[in-house]
């Protein structure tokens, strides 16, 4: 495993917890229209084949990323920072230890994004990520196109 801790700006990145799920169900309720529960980010804790990493600033949890790896792929699933902590190079860090965790026979990462999220594109393709397709109407609440991004990970 490529495992990572990274400490920049008083920020370390480090692997999520059964105490942390309650903060992660909030930042992503906060940051998304159709959010996930506090059960399903608990039940993807306990799964072998996925990663759930935290952003801690000051004893607090400022963000997260959450997906899951399978042979030579891996999805995430969702990136947020809470507000207070946004534009502050958390979602990059989060993302940069969360390819360092993958094992090392993952080759493709890849992820979809609202076709208005331009804070979030401009952070995927900051990190690499490069747009590959579009799933329309995959999103509802509002409804919206999905953008499909993929990034390789260098060997």
């Amino acid at each position: 495993m490529r495992l990572q801790k990274e400490i920049m700006s008083d920020i370390i990145i480090r692997k999520a917890v059964e105490e942390d799920v309650s903060a992660i169900a909030k930042i992503e309720k906060a940051s998304i229209p159709q959010p996930w529960s506090e059960a399903a980010f608990a039940d993807a804790l306990t799964q072998e084949n996925a990663v759930t990493l935290v952003a801690e600033a000051d004893g607090e949890i400022a963000g997260f990323i959450t997906g899951v790896f399978l042979f030579d792929n891996a999805d995430i699933y969702s990136v947020a920072t809470a507000e207070q902590h946004r534009k502050k190079g958390v979602g990059a860090m989060l993302l940069k230890s969360f390819f360092y965790t993958l094992p090392t026979e993952v080759e493709v990462v890849w992820l979809e994004v609202r076709e208005s999220n331009s804070a979030a594109i401009s952070l995927y393709e900051k990190s690499g990520f490069e747009r590959v397709g579009l799933r329309k109407n995959f999103y509802e609440q509002p409804r919206e196109n999905a953008v499909l991004y993929n990034k390789q990970l260098s060997k």
